[in-house]
């Protein structure tokens, strides 16, 4: 896990190992910090051959068919923004985040002018002091 989250989490379970820079796991799949959202918020991507998935726990996630951010009350604001740009920059065509809503999909295929087009309106709401 993120080694910013491990001291909370090793209160009640073993942490065997940390990190806190991006780095790849072979040849398919890349560990990415994302902190903004919480400290240690990290996406991760898959490339399966056919599609490369980007796993956004709720750094990013599908609200009625919007994609939306969960800025908290302890986010970091300008960290969730920083991480959201690099979010933009990755090379993926699918999306798969933490949480959907009830009966809408739970993951995306998208395509790049997709991928700029939704997290440039996240980047415009959460810049502008919305919480989405």
């Amino acid at each position: 896990m993120h080694e910013a989250e491990a001291p909370d989490v090793s209160k009640s379970s073993d942490v065997d190992e940390t990190f806190a820079e991006r780095h790849r796991l072979g040849d398919d799949f890349e560990v990415i910090p994302t902190p903004g959202h919480t400290s240690g918020a990290t996406a991760f991507l898959w490339d399966s051959g056919q599609h490369r998935a980007l796993f956004t726990g709720d750094t990013i996630y599908f609200r009625e068919g919007e994609w939306v951010a969960a800025v908290l009350g302890f986010s970091d604001r300008e960290r969730y923004i920083e991480s959201l740009e690099l979010i933009r920059g990755l090379d993926f065509d699918v999306v798969v985040p933490w949480a959907a809503t009830v009966g809408e999909p739970a993951h995306a295929v998208v395509d790049r002018p997709e991928v700029e087009q939704r997290i440039d309106a996240i980047l415009e709401r959460v810049r502008g002091g919305q919480g989405h």
